[in-house]
This record gives structure tokens, C-alpha cells and sequence, in this order.
């Protein structure tokens, strides 16, 4: 096996900047592709990401977490760092057929007050962890894993899913997927998530009343250029 390592293998960030907890609940009051709507599109997690069970949902501060795939080295090492409302985020380079956490790993995070914990890679022990009451998502759910050797990483910028992640970006998922918020750019990606909501809600109002969907969308212009 190479010895080699790459620059960030080895590092452990403990501390960072947490986006407020109020920031974070009012972002958590919109569906996850409330969100994707108003940034864009990006920021959405590859759709194999998906929780544990449906009714699960997410929403915190992004912890993250480099490992190689099959090695829970630096999973292990993150509990004794995590703080409460985090949101874990596991760098496993989407294997979906070796693991890097089950249910006692699980366990441990919860017991530090995670809000949950999203794999780019597999999990197993999945019924116990649904037992815990923990919400997690992952690629896949497989049991086979290789150990606790290493390399890793805590708290260094990862990719889940193919969208890149930084300590302190908000995590927010539901049974649509998972998408994760620049920190940076939070309070203006709320203010739209706010609008499409708003404008959401008008437009049904509006056909209650009585106007049909064309009218409502506003699609005859649209449809016009197909129909010459």
C-alpha cells in the first residue's frame, strides 16, 4: 500500500464559523427544491443521495469529513469534535459498495447532538440507525468495510455528490435529496427561496379564483412559437 498522502491528509480543523441557528431554521422551512430554485439549480447533491427513510430531514452547518473509501479512521476521530445542530458530511468518494459508518458510529454522533449525517459512499446496520432516529443519507447501504487506517481529514473543503462543500455551508435535506447552501450566500438564497414560495402560493390563489393555468403561467406567448 503507497505511503503517500495528499496536503490536506491528516489535517483536523476542530473550529469554524457556524451560520446562526435562526438563519439556518428559516432556510429548513423551505423544501429542499424551494432552495435548488433559487440557486439556480446548483448546490444539489447527486439524486443516489437519499435518506434513510422518506420522512427524514436535515438541516445544519456542514461538518466535514474526508476519508478513503471503506475507512472509518477520521469518521471515528470526527465524534469527539462535532457540536450540536452539525450536520456531518462524509467524503467517501461515492463508493456505494464498501462503507465507512453504521449504526455504532451513528449511535456516537447522535449522542453529541448531531442533526444528522449525509455519506457520498454507503452505510450499513441501515435498520438500526432508522431505530436511532437519526436522520442519514447515503449513495447506497452496503455492509462490507475495510477498517480504520486512514487517510483522512476534519473539517478541510470536500465534494459531496459532485457539489464542492465547505466547512460551515448550510445542509438541508429532505426526501428529495440534499443540497447544501455557501454559507456566504445564505441570507440572499432565503430571501429568494422566501419569493418563489410567496409567488408559489399567489399563483394557486389565483386558479382557486377561477383563472386557468395558462393564464396564470402566462403560456400562450410561450406556446404561440410552436404553433406558427
Amino acid at each position: 500500500m503507497t505511503t503517500e498522502k495528499h496536503a490536506v491528509h491528516g489535517c483536523e480543523r476542530t473550529e469554524f464559523d457556524r451560520p446562526p441557528r435562526e438563519l439556518i431554521e428559516r432556510l429548513a422551512r423551505h423544501e429542499t427544491a424551494k432552495v435548488a430554485d433559487s440557486m439556480g439549480g446548483y448546490g444539489v447533491m447527486h439524486h443516489e443521495i437519499k435518506p434513510l427513510t422518506p420522512e427524514m430531514k436535515i438541516a445544519g452547518p456542514a461538518f466535514t469529513v474526508l476519508t478513503k473509501p471503506g475507512d472509518a479512521l477520521y469518521v471515528q476521530r470526527a465524534i469527539d469534535f462535532v457540536q450540536p445542530g452539525d450536520v456531518v458530511v462524509i467524503d467517501a468518494a461515492g463508493f456505494k459498495d464498501v462503507c465507512v459508518i453504521g449504526e455504532r458510529l451513528a449511535y456516537f454522533f447522535q449522542r453529541r447532538g448531531v442533526a444528522g449525517i449525509v455519506v457520498d459512499g454507503a452505510v450499513r446496520d441501515s435498520q438500526g440507525i432508522v431505530d436511532l432516529g437519526l436522520p442519514v443519507f447515503s449513495r447506497s447501504v452496503c455492509i462490507k468495510i475495510f477498517g480504520s487506517t486512514g487517510p483522512g481529514a476534519i473539517n478541510v473543503p470536500i465534494q459531496s455528490g459532485g457539489v464542492p462543500i465547505s466547512p460551515g455551508d448550510i445542509i438541508l435535506g429532505d426526501r428529495d435529496g440534499v443540497i447544501a447552501v455557501p454559507k456566504d450566500d445564505a441570507r440572499r438564497v432565503l430571501d429568494l427561496a422566501d419569493e418563489h414560495l410567496h409567488g408559489e402560493l399567489d399563483r394557486v390563489k389565483e386558479v382557486e379564483s377561477g383563472k386557468n393555468v395558462s393564464e396564470v403561467f402566462g403560456l400562450d406567448e410561450k406556446i404561440a412559437r410552436w404553433t406558427k
